[in-house]
């Protein structure tokens, strides 16, 4: 008997977010000079670049759990879908109506949904252990 995929949706999601960081960090080391918005602000100046790591910090922390059905994942994809959610939410009061804005908005709460219907793989211990390869006892 061959054992059935377990969370293969969410490892290829996994894969995305570890992509998206690494974009994202060759992005903000390129364009110095881009103003990050968030909360309704746009940050500039040089201590922005700090400001601007946490997103493809966090884009590879979840990716790297999502590819492994890490425990920690699910709450984390979470708050920093909501942590997305409020920060666009404001920028669009404060600059104006975009239409990537309102896109990430609404993609992003499918995403949540998605993660909701999802939650098992990230809390049934079965699934993970047979997501995850085993490592023979004499080996570490």
């Amino acid at each position: 008997m061959r054992a059935k995929p377990v969370g293969v949706d969410i490892k290829l999601l996994g894969g995305l977010f570890l992509m998206v960081g690494v974009v994202g960090l060759a992005v903000i080391v390129l364009f110095l000079s881009y103003a990050l918005k968030l909360f309704g602000t746009a940050v500039t100046g040089p201590s922005s670049f700090l400001v601007k790591l946490h997103s493809p910090a966090v884009h590879l922390l979840i990716g790297y759990e999502f590819f492994w059905l890490g425990l920690w994942a699910w709450g984390l994809s979470l708050a920093y879908a909501g942590f997305g959610i409020v920060s666009e939410s404001m920028n669009r009061f404060t600059f104006g109506f975009q239409v990537f804005r309102s896109e990430f908005i609404a993609t992003t709460a499918l995403f949540v949904i998605y993660l909701f219907w999802l939650r098992h793989l990230f809390t049934d211990q079965a699934a993970v252990i047979t997501a995850r390869p085993s490592v023979p006892e004499g080996s570490h």
